[in-house]
């Protein structure tokens, strides 16, 4: 699975975990268009598919960090996997996050 993958903002309060309750909550709304504040215009499939992707990129970093992988290992997993370039926001926001987090 490549591509940037999701900016979670750890420094504002975001949650990997809560990501996904709040997408799922999101799910159970009738709506048929999704509007993100950042990337294209989709519909509920898409949505659903943003929120499986997190979910996965979540259990692989989870396992990762559980077989004690450092933070360095799991930034080289994430640019070589999902893209994301060593001096980016992912990394200096959301790895941090993630590590901690994902215990």
């Amino acid at each position: 699975m490549a591509g940037v993958g999701p900016l979670i903002d750890y420094p504002g309060g975001g949650s990997v975990v809560e990501w996904t309750k709040t997408l799922d909550a999101a799910m159970g709304v009738d709506f048929d268009t999704v509007i993100p504040g950042h990337g294209k215009v989709t519909d509920r499939a898409g949505l659903k598919t943003y929120r499986d992707n997190i979910e996965k990129m979540r259990a692989r970093v989870s396992a990762l960090v559980r077989e004690g992988k450092s933070q360095d290992e799991v930034g080289k997993f994430m640019t070589a996997e999902y893209k994301w370039a060593p001096e980016s926001l992912n990394m200096q926001w959301s790895l941090p996050g993630l590590m901690t987090e994902l215990k």
